[in-house]
């Protein structure tokens, strides 16, 4: 026959754009399934018992010539670490069934809803000092984001979206004052917290998510940038910035960024969306511009450098000349940007995700961007 199974999966695209939809992956699943196992909002497989390909290990014999066994070609080794294919990884069918129905439970049954609120007994005004001191002083020294999700977040709330995937972006599901919402953190302890290609694919598929299901969007940045070097440019890491550049502009929900410490070069710009309703907050410890003082200095003024009797020397006395202007004050004086205590985060956060509820109810039905998987 010539294959012609759109005529048929066309309703299963359609439905990304209605419905939320999950894919468990319980056994080997090759061909056609094991792209729709794909054609969903979040999906899962069961360790050591479920793989997917387009062809299994005797097609890819006949084709290329070697012998594999299901687990090395398509087991979670790939899917949930390299690929990105899959989302999570289940223990056992009752624990990928239990993943479901938890994430599940931070959507609304169709766009036409708005999403389910919980009451809680978290309360939205619990001050946190702690997060005073979150972030070292030394720029050398990285902090705990998961300890900052667990102060900031109603207690226990969290479900993590790909968390062996693109680890330098943690994402995820969860409540702020009873309220679901989308969660994107930068994660310093990979790659510095710098957005790779997968750490962006994962950032821009919760942005999809939340526009979806009108969900409000939380970004927690401490942004280095794009990631850099040459296995970053094989990746194609130019396109995919600019897919997030496209993404970010495209989306509608509300979205509230908190600059926690850095938010450098186009991909800091990705934590900021021009339209619609958005706000953003900053630390007392943020810094931001083009790129890094240290490592800039030595592009921005190379010649200068290279000319001086002592290029160390002039380079450190530039670096010293510009981190004396570094203060988030003086940008935030002249732009407006509203610094907070970072005690006070959690306060700020749930206040943003109670207001967002009015404009989330303007925007239920079909999304306007609509969902790629």
């Amino acid at each position: 026959y010539l294959p012609d199974g759109n005529s048929y999966t066309q309703s299963d695209v359609l439905l990304l754009n209605q419905v939320p939809v999950v894919s468990a992956v319980m056994g080997s699943v090759a061909g056609l399934p094991a792209v729709n196992a794909c054609m969903a909002h979040w999906n899962v497989m069961v360790d050591g018992t479920s793989q997917i390909f387009p062809g299994g290990p005797p097609v890819v014999k006949a084709a290329l010539g070697y012998e594999v066994t299901k687990e090395e070609l398509g087991g979670p080794q790939i899917h949930t670490r390299i690929s990105g294919c899959i989302d999570n990884l289940a223990t056992s069918e009752q624990d990928a069934l239990d993943q479901v129905r938890r994430f599940l439970s931070y959507l609304p049954s169709s766009v036409n809803e708005m999403a389910p609120y919980v009451a809680t007994e978290d309360p939205i005004d619990r001050a946190e000092p702690e997060l005073r001191d979150l972030v070292p002083s030394d720029p050398r020294r990285i902090h705990n984001t998961r300890k900052l999700l667990e102060l900031v977040l109603d207690r226990d709330s969290f479900f993590e979206i790909a968390p062996d995937f693109g680890k330098s972006r943690i994402t995820g599901l969860a409540r702020l004052g009873g309220y679901p919402v989308g969660i994107m953190a930068n994660n310093p302890k990979f790659h510095g917290g710098a957005t790779s290609v997968a750490a962006g694919s994962k950032a821009m598929r919760l942005m999809q998510l939340c526009d979806t299901f009108h969900l409000p969007l939380i970004s927690l940045a401490d942004e280095p940038g794009f990631h850099v070097g040459i296995e970053s440019e094989k990746e194609g890491i130019e396109r995919a910035g600019a897919r997030m550049v496209a993404m970010t502009c495209m989306t509608t929900m509300p979205w509230l960024t908190v600059v926690l410490r850095r938010l450098y070069g186009v991909a800091g710009q990705c934590h900021h969306r021009p339209t619609g309703m958005f706000r953003r907050y900053c630390w007392p410890t943020a810094r931001w511009g083009s790129m890094h003082i240290a490592g800039g200095t030595s592009a921005a003024y190379r010649r200068e450098i290279a000319d001086a009797d002592d290029p160390e020397a002039k380079q450190q006395e530039i670096e010293a000349r510009l981190n004396a202007l570094a203060s988030p004050f003086r940008t935030a004086e002249a732009t407006g940007q509203d610094i907070i205590d970072p005690a006070e985060t959690r306060l700020m956060l749930c206040e943003f995700v109670a207001d967002a509820q009015k404009v989330l109810a303007t925007q239920l039905g079909p999304p306007a961007l609509a969902y790629l998987p």
